[in-house]
């Protein structure tokens, strides 16, 4: 989201703070949202050094992660406790040891280190399918946008049914505002990994929202906050004000940035949400 831990940045330059700027403008202008970039910040784009951690937003409690092989990958899909896949079983214990170290300097941000230990995971067991897919979110952190991709597609070339090989690159396509190739590598995802499929449903809500396909990305949008029980990513609540903006539904606007400010009431951003909600407010009571 499990808040997972993340990693920091995937695309630097564009948001710091989950574009409602963007969606100011949207909420009230006849042009459909997804013809400008209006695209809800992290984990798409974000540079914030404490975006190396799933749970970036901060207001969340920490939820343990049933798989602890992945307890670290942003794009971690819950499985049933217990669950432990024929590939994982087939990891010497050596790249485990390094991928966990990998997992501990993440999580305290220490990315170069962070790097060369999930590296030398790979080096050891080249078909490490997790470690490439971790190895390309902590080089998205360092705006490594080119090797992180590389970085994914050894993840899934290692292990063509890991759906969060599939993320990692609809993560770096919507990074390039390559909408159609973001939507098809979402969809390969949730072809793979039907259930608890967040980040699949997520990433294919804003490829949709983009495509101006705005009934689509509702529903997509809406099924990433109905498996979404750990509050990983409130930043759907944004994605679904903009696309209720961009359909004149400013009651379903307020509603979504209530429920964004109630998930995360101190996130960075949460007082141009609170700004933004007031205004829509007093649009609708007029």
């Amino acid at each position: 989201m499990s808040v997972p831990v993340t990693i920091r940045p995937l695309l630097a330059p564009i948001a710091r703070g989950l574009a409602l700027c963007a969606l100011a403008a949207l909420l009230f202008t006849p042009t459909l949202a997804a013809q400008r970039d209006n695209t809800p910040g992290w984990p798409l784009h974000s540079s914030a050094p404490d975006h190396a951690v799933p749970d970036a937003t901060g207001a969340m409690p920490p939820v343990v992660v049933p798989d602890a092989e992945e307890s670290c990958l942003l794009w971690s899909i819950d499985k049933m406790p217990g669950t432990v896949s024929a590939a994982d079983l087939k990891v010497p214990g050596k790249a485990k040891g390094e991928y966990h170290k990998a997992c501990s300097d993440l999580k305290d941000k220490k990315l170069a280190s962070a790097e060369d230990h999930v590296r030398k995971a790979v080096q050891i067991y080249p078909q490490y399918a997790a470690a490439w897919a971790l190895l390309g979110q902590v080089l998205a952190a360092g705006d490594h946008v080119d090797e992180a991709r590389d970085a994914c597609s050894q993840a899934s070339g290692a292990d063509a049914g890991y759906a969060p090989a599939y993320l990692c690159l609809a993560d770096i396509a919507a990074q390039n505002n390559d909408w159609h190739l973001t939507l098809n590598l979402a969809d390969r995802s949730l072809a793979l990994a039907p259930q608890q499929n967040i980040y699949g449903h997520f990433y294919s809500a804003v490829a949709q929202f983009h495509l101006e396909q705005l009934p689509e990305a509702q529903n997509d949008a809406l099924k990433t906050i109905n498996d979404d029980h750990s509050h990983r990513l409130p930043q759907v609540r944004l994605l679904l004000a903009q696309i209720y903006g961009a359909q004149h539904d400013l009651y379903g606007v307020s509603v979504e940035l209530r429920a964004y400010l109630k998930a995360v009431p101190n996130a960075p951003d949460a007082d141009a949400v609170r700004k933004r909600l007031a205004e829509v407010e007093a649009q609708i009571s007029k």
